[in-house]
């Protein structure tokens, strides 16, 4: 993934997420706003996610409210862009390892996430690697807009500048980024 936003977020942050993801199975997690959003279909693929990532998922919605977005589309991706990593049970290593190997050996990334099975010991990382589209496709399945489909597909690849909607796919990515 090439952007203009930070890529590599702070040590700090990705220590920080770690952390999340090891504990966050203890931490209670406010949906209200997931709740007063989605739609009932909507909601139930959000709540199918894991503790820690719908935690992220709504750090991600409260960056964009803070900063004034509105936009509902927006919003639901806001909410829903890491629903497709509940197509696996993720641990902490794996998703560390996808960090480490997109940046420092981005070839082993692209073997390791490779389409596989569900039964293939590879399935999380292509899991990982394939969440976006996963999501996008389940999302369109509970009735989300077109829109939200596509920011949900395309939030971890640089949005082509001319597309109409191209900054509300920065907005999330920013988000993302910093959440």
């Amino acid at each position: 993934m090439s952007t203009a936003f930070p890529t590599h977020s702070s040590l700090r942050r990705r220590i920080h997420r770690g952390l999340e993801g090891l504990f966050g199975p203890f931490q209670p997690v406010d949906e209200s706003p997931a709740r007063a959003l989605l739609p009932p279909e909507a909601l139930a693929l959000f709540q199918r996610m894991s503790r820690a990532d719908r935690a992220h998922s709504l750090r991600v919605y409260g960056w964009l409210v803070e900063r004034g977005y509105d936009q509902r589309d927006l919003l639901v991706a806001a909410l829903l862009h890491d629903c497709g990593k509940a197509a696996a049970r993720l641990a902490v290593w794996q998703r560390t390892l996808k960090v480490l190997l997109k940046t420092f050996a981005p070839a082993w990334w692209r073997k390791l996430s490779a389409p596989a099975s569900p039964k293939n010991w590879r399935y999380p990382f292509y899991v990982l690697q394939a969440h976006p589209q996963i999501g996008a496709t389940w999302a369109r399945q509970t009735g989300c807009s077109e829109l939200t489909c596509w920011l949900i597909a395309g939030h971890e690849q640089t949005p082509p500048s001319y597309h109409p909607h191209a900054d509300l796919m920065w907005a999330l990515q920013f988000a993302d980024a910093a959440s």
